[in-house]
């Protein structure tokens, strides 16, 4: 795929005005109890405004009991299903509202027969009225054609009123202001922002369509048509409007350029208007092109026009006038045509319509109404009445009666149980109050059942308005930017907020900041304020249970003890290179941040520039890079901090990670969070796409834990400040004294960065994907270092020499300093030599040679025992320091079954030699296998064996790599080179012993050899060399069948090589004795590494339970797996 990145230098910043005190808690106030909490109660969709009809069929459909129903117990409960507001400030309903109901139950009280019930919808979409300008606009739904509503037989209903007040007569009125919209949403270019775009306009697909608009009767006057369009021109266009021939204006679209900050097409909307004498309008769209290969899209369509009052011939008639608004006198309303059964409601409150007292005269009706404000109206006749459709029963929920809690999840109906294992899980680990909850519910009780993920807003403002606020919110579901079931294999199940813009890369993004945003001034459609979040947001984007069971499993396992390990004391800073070295600086920056404010964590720095690079048919790549990458997610880091170029599929032009490197990661013990300061690395909202990020997250063997990351295009510059107030945050111990969650730290850093920078947008196009009540793996107790070689390390400052033996002694602490003496464990020490000066290549001209600083050359590393929180650390330094000197620094890591802790000590030096070392002249001995210690010289093995080493010599191993040449190293087949130098380990409670661990990766078929060279700390060689053969693991090779000891008299072991990694084996053992009878048959199956096999033992006994007699046998070994069998034979001697 090709690399999708606009990455940008931004270094303007946009200063806001300052914002009043950040309130704490919401003014509004809410019910105790949801309507939906008890009860029967039955859900119904429309979609279309007008009046709808509820009979005895309908309910009956719905699985209501209609015998001797009470018409006065039938409820309606609904808000109309359109958008809610986005500004907190903006009124709402709390719960869901009654309608009142029309009742035409004959005057008997029952609901039967053909009675039946009516109410007014005003649909999904609405009309904005100017009261300025007298204008009306159309608010389309962006979530759903269908509003939803709620019917209850329980209690007593509200019912329409009729209004019987007597107004004085006012200004006559015989027309009303008709309008209609034509929209529909079929394109978005970005896959991103709320717009979306109609039919398309193109030279291929045509250049004119027609709209039909029927008004009730011809218009009087001239008819207003606005359209909304967009289009990509190399030169500029325009579309032109007709009303039935007539022309009614047009817009003028302006080119696109390759300008970075303007958008993949332009918009505009214009206004005309046009005479037509009739009332059916064909509206007429002609798309002027600029050039031939220029596009056009509609957005929408409006008609105004002022038409008479007369009803249709079929369907109610909606009216209002703007006419009188405001000007204090009354209007008398004249309808023509009516009926005598017509009636009239204001349906200005739509939850209330108020039956207008008319007067008919004729085929006329007769009303005065106010003018205060404009006044919306509805005339019709029972037959008018629509029917809705029946839905079903909805199941009780009282969300409005949920205590306050500390963590809010919200998911799916699919993915609930894991979301409930979650929430349980942090129950008990974390004490934390939780609250799981599913976008039905939610959408239930917070808006009327339409999909608005406004709601979630809304719902979630409920616990902070209420108070105390909770700490966490966590989406546990994917989302889509498609909110309206458009796009194949479509995700909407846990909604993200999009922004307005959708033209614009730069400008268009997905926030579930907006979630978070919960105090009464918040409006996230605002950059003029900073909008700070009052909850910490992280986002599970599962897309299925599966997905969703694998997320779950890896946060639990992640504070398992299984887990423990040094890595937790490590950070690791990747950087891009090019642009001048800005993502090289970058990484400076905040890897400075770390080394100024938390010594107890040791960094590691992979830069790009700092490698060579080759030239493939691919692109240019840094294959030494990525062997670094993999080599550090296999030893584990806490932080993989990223700085560069990046996309959805890979980081960095060189791929320097992609989905096939980080399907090779087995880190399932070692999970990092991602921090990635690149360009759409997460775009969650895309079903269309499998993100690295979200291969990351969500990756069965290892992968991340979760990913503070980016989902669309941003700016350098205002990533560095937002990584750099985020590791701020994250390492910043909170008023406790605990560390904080992940959500926590992004919160605080986003308000931060709201607080501080001018880019708002690109500080929202951060996400934490990942669980916020999660924190990282910091270790819980201290170690303490107390002396060196007998001396106090609080009376000076030592210095370790080369060849020097030294003997560190400490202790075990909690987090206040305390002594824990009860600590038993093991504790893990890397004793490190000064900083090392490190410089870039400038491989590219854009990359200038940089130099920098790293403390890795470790002068030791292994374990020991810790008895009673006390500790002893032996070993030799090894002449092979750096040059001169400076700080060293040791750090520690100890943990037993079930805590963990860490620790440094740097008030040494390193330098020199010891004036006391003795001779030493002999290498160390090296004994090396693969898979397993029973391994031969010339066995078979998988593509991705393990190579196993042991190293032995009284003056200890040299791992310092100070000068380049006294490394451990591994030679694959003289030409392929790996430093194992971080992979050795001394024994426990031994310097002279150790061994290594180092995965080999995608090894060719056929035969290889590997030779291992090492020094002593004296800096004496030695070598060995092993041969094996890699088979084909989709072929089964079993080779060297035998058994031993042979002959044998009370246990023989049969064994063999073959070449299955982590595969089901089916084995069966035949004994023959020579006349050919079948005395013994033995099967089993195993799950065994590649390489030797020698589990399946014999104890020379028969089927039947007897010992066999002493002789020659003959065997048959049958051995299936992978879709393969191979068979075997042999011979032993039964003693």
């Amino acid at each position: 795929m090709k690399l999708n990145y606009i990455f940008l230098i931004l270094l303007l910043i946009f200063p806001w005005g300052k914002q009043g005190a950040h309130a704490q808690n919401g003014q509004r106030h809410y019910k105790n109890n949801s309507v939906l909490a008890k009860g029967s109660w039955y859900k119904l969709a429309i979609t279309a405004p007008g009046i709808y009809k509820i009979d005895i069929p309908f309910l009956n459909n719905l699985g209501i009991n209609t015998q001797q129903l009470l018409s006065a117990k039938i409820r309606l409960f609904g808000n109309g299903g359109q958008l809610l507001g986005e500004p907190n400030s903006t009124p709402r309903y709390d719960d869901l509202p009654e309608v009142a109901l029309y009742a035409a139950d004959g005057g008997d009280g029952y609901l039967n027969g053909n009675d039946y019930m009516l109410f007014y919808a005003p649909g999904p979409h609405r009309w904005d009225f100017n009261s300025t300008w007298k204008t009306f606009t159309h608010q389309y739904n962006l979530y759903s054609d269908t509003a939803w509503y709620y019917i209850n037989t329980d209690e007593d209903g509200v019912r329409v009123q009729a209004d019987n007040s007597f107004l004085q007569p006012g200004v006559p009125e015989y027309t009303f202001d008709y309008h209609a919209f034509y929209e529909r949403d079929s394109l978005n270019f970005l896959n991103s922002g709320k717009q979306w775009w109609g039919q398309e306009f193109s030279k291929v697909l045509g250049l004119s369509r027609t709209y039909n608009f029927t008004l009730p009767a011809a218009p009087v006057g001239p008819v207003s048509v606005s359209i909304r369009a967009a289009a990509r021109s190399s030169s500029g266009c325009n579309f032109n409007v007709t009303v039935n021939n007539a022309a009614a204006g047009n817009i003028y679209l302006l080119p696109v350029t390759d300008n970075i900050f303007e958008g993949v097409a332009t918009a505009a909307a214009a206004t005309g208007t046009a005479v037509a004498n009739q009332s059916q309008l064909v509206i007429g769209v002609d798309f002027a092109q600029g050039n031939i290969n220029d596009h056009g899209w509609l957005d929408y369509l409006e008609v105004q026009a002022r038409c008479p009052l007369v009803m249709p011939a079929a369907g109610p008639l909606d009216f209002r006038s703007s006419v009188y608004v405001g000007s204090g006198q009354n209007t008398s309303y004249v309808i023509h045509n009516v009926q005598a059964q017509t009636k009239i409601w204001d349906v200005t409150d739509a939850l209330h319509p108020v039956a207008v007292n008319t007067v008919l005269q004729g085929d006329s009706l007769l009303f005065t109404g106010k003018n205060e404000q404009l006044h919306e109206y509805l005339a019709f006749n029972s037959s008018d009445a629509g029917s809705p459709a029946a839905i079903g029963k909805v199941p009780n929920q009282d969300l409005h009666g949920s205590s306050s809690a500390d963590m809010i999840i919200i998911t799916t109906t699919a993915l609930r149980s894991q979301a409930e294992r979650l929430a349980a899980w942090h129950r008990a680990q974390d004490q934390l109050t939780v609250q799981v909850t599913t976008m039905d519910q939610v959408y239930n009780e917070f808006a009327s059942g339409s999909p608005d993920p406004t709601a979630i807003r809304d719902y979630v403002k409920m616990f902070y308005d209420r108070g105390p606020a909770p700490r966490y919110l966590l989406l546990f579901g994917a989302a889509s930017y498609d909110y309206r079931q458009r796009v194949k294999n479509n995700t909407n199940d846990v909604p993200s907020w999009q922004s307005d813009a959708s033209l614009d890369a730069i400008r268009s993004y997905v926030s579930d900041d907006y979630f978070g945003i919960l105090n009464d001034q918040g409006d996230i459609t605002r950059t003029d304020i900073p909008n700070l979040l009052d909850i910490g947001i992280g986002r599970i984007p599962a897309r299925n249970l599966d997905e969703a069971t694998l997320a779950v499993n890896k946060i639990i396992r992640y504070r398992q003890s299984a887990t423990f390990g040094a890595w937790r004391n490590q950070v690791t800073f990747l950087a891009d290179d090019g642009d001048n070295n800005l993502h090289f600086n970058a990484a400076e920056m905040m890897s400075s941040i770390i080394e100024k404010n938390n010594h107890l964590l040791n960094i590691d720095k992979i830069y790009l520039d700092a490698y060579p690079q080759v030239v493939e048919p691919t692109g240019t790549r840094s294959p030494e890079v990525n062997k670094a990458i993999d080599s550090r997610i296999d030893r584990g880091t806490l932080i993989l901090n990223y700085s560069g170029h990046g996309s959805n599929s890979r980081l960095a032009e060189e791929t320097v990670i992609d989905a096939g490197s980080t399907a090779a990661w087995h880190n399932e013990n070692k999970l990092p969070l991602f921090i990635t300061a690149t360009c759409d690395f997460a775009p969650f909202d895309d079903p269309g796409i499998t993100s690295l990020g979200h291969k990351v997250l969500l990756q069965n063997n290892g992968g991340a834990i979760a990913l503070m990351t980016t989902t669309r295009a941003v700016f350098a510059y205002s990533n560095q400040v937002m990584n750099a107030n985020y590791l701020k945050t994250a390492f910043t111990p909170q008023a406790d004294s605990t560390m904080p969650a992940l959500g926590t730290a992004a919160r605080l850093a986003k308000n931060i960065t709201y607080s501080s920078s001018g880019d708002v947008i690109n500080n929202r196009k951060f996400q934490l994907l990942g669980d916020p009540a999660l924190t990282l793996a910091f270790p819980q107790y201290r170690v303490i270092t107390d002396t060196i070689n007998g001396r106090s390390v609080l009376t000076g400052r030592d210095t370790l020499k080369g060849l020097g033996h030294y003997t560190i002694k400490g202790h075990i602490a909690d987090a206040q300093g305390n002594a824990v003496t009860d600590y038993n464990g093991t504790l893990f020490t890397t004793v490190y030599d000064q900083p090392s000066d490190q410089k870039t290549r400038g491989n590219t001209p854009q990359s200038q040679v940089a130099a920098y600083s790293l403390q890795r050359n470790a002068l030791f590393q292994g374990t020991q025992t810790v008895t009673n929180g006390q500790f002893t650390v032996t070993f030799v330094v090894p002449k092979d320091l750096n040059p001169g000197e400076g700080n060293g620094k040791i750090s520690y890591y100890t943990n037993n079954d079930t805590q963990d802790g860490n620790g440094y000590f740097n008030n040494f030096t390193t330098g020199g030699l010891a004036a006391e070392a003795v001779a030493d002249t002999t290498g160390p001995a090296i004994a090396a296998w693969l898979d397993k210690r029973n391994f031969r010289s010339g066995d078979i093995t998988g593509h991705d064996p393990l190579l196993i080493v042991d190293l032995a010599d009284s003056s200890g191993i040299n791992i310092s790599g100070n000068s380049g040449s006294y490394q451990i190293i591994a030679i694959l087949d003289n030409s392929e080179y790996f430093v194992l130098n971080d992979y050795f380990e001394a024994s426990l409670n031994s310097y002279r012993r150790g061994s290594i661990l180092f995965p080999l990766r995608g090894l060719s078929t056929g035969e290889h050899q590997i030779t291992i060279k090492a020094w002593d700390t004296y800096n004496n060689a030695a070598g060995a060399t092993i041969h094996f053969k890699v088979a084909e693991p989709d072929i089964l090779a079993v080779e060297e069948v035998g058994n031993y000891p042979n002959p044998f008299h009370d246990i023989t072991r049969f064994t063999f090589l073959h070449n299955q990694q982590g595969v089901q084996l089916q084995l069966t053992l035949q004994v023959f004795a020579l006349d050919g009878r079948l005395v013994k048959t033995m099967r089993s199956t195993i799950i065994s590494t590649a390489g030797r096999f020698d589990g399946m033992p014999w104890d020379g006994r028969g089927d039947a339970g007897a010992k066999l007699s002493p002789g020659l046998y003959i065997y048959r070994l049958t051995i299936a797996g992978n879709g393969n069998t191979r068979i075997k034979g042999g011979k032993l001697v039964l003693l």
